[in-house]
């Protein structure tokens, strides 16, 4: 059954793959954690190979929360459209490709965090992702009518201004990488601790 302008009722196919490509993503952040070679085969040997795994283990640890905040929030943004049209479908697409994207960062920037360049493309790669979610928020909250009529200007706005922040954020850590690298890794730590708590957009206001 269609709607005007395009649009599809269901968004259910949409939400399936979305889920199915982020399942895949944290999957291949965890295989990029090797199991580490001791050269002393004694219990501090082991202590020690962990220990120079560390920095892996970290960027691993940030990356899933990041990625698992992006699904919650994806989540929480679909629950209330109940329809979707061509433009809804790439701007999702976007967004699953700059996600498919993280395992890379993540493990170049845990084998290298303290250069520059490896740690401001890490940053990049988190703000495209950021970038296309908010695209996609615009697009639903202002360039269509899939959500319901109830949800007024100024909840849009709101919600909105809270998908912007991240954006935002991520790209001032990309131009602090060049100053001090571990200054962005800190960044990256921080903005999830943001987004921690989903929010719905019933809530907003």
């Amino acid at each position: 059954m269609t709607t005007r302008n395009n649009a599809v009722e269901g968004t259910g196919r949409l939400e399936a793959f979305s889920d199915g490509v982020i399942a895949i993503v944290v999957t291949l952040l965890v295989l990029e954690i090797r199991i580490p070679e001791i050269h002393q085969l004694t219990s501090a040997g082991a202590l020690d190979a962990i220990m120079h795994l560390a920095p892996k283990l970290a960027a691993f640890f940030v990356s899933f929360v990041t990625v698992a905040i992006f699904w919650v929030n994806h989540h929480h943004f679909f629950h209330p459209i109940t329809k979707s049209d061509g433009a809804l479908l790439w701007y999702n697409n976007h967004l699953l490709f700059w996600l498919a994207v993280i395992p890379f960062a993540t493990a170049f920037v845990g084998d290298y965090p303290d250069i520059s360049l490896v740690v401001a493309l890490y940053g990049a790669v988190l703000f495209m992702a950021a970038a296309a979610f908010a695209l996609m928020v615009r697009h639903v909250f202002f360039r269509s009518d899939l959500l319901p009529d109830n949800f007024t200007r100024a909840m849009r706005v709101a919600q909105m201004r809270h998908t912007v922040i991240g954006m935002i954020v991520y790209a001032v850590s990309v131009g602090i990488a060049f100053v001090h690298p571990y200054a962005a890794i800190a960044i990256f730590v921080l903005v999830p601790m943001y987004y921690f708590l989903p929010r719905t957009i019933a809530h907003q206001g």
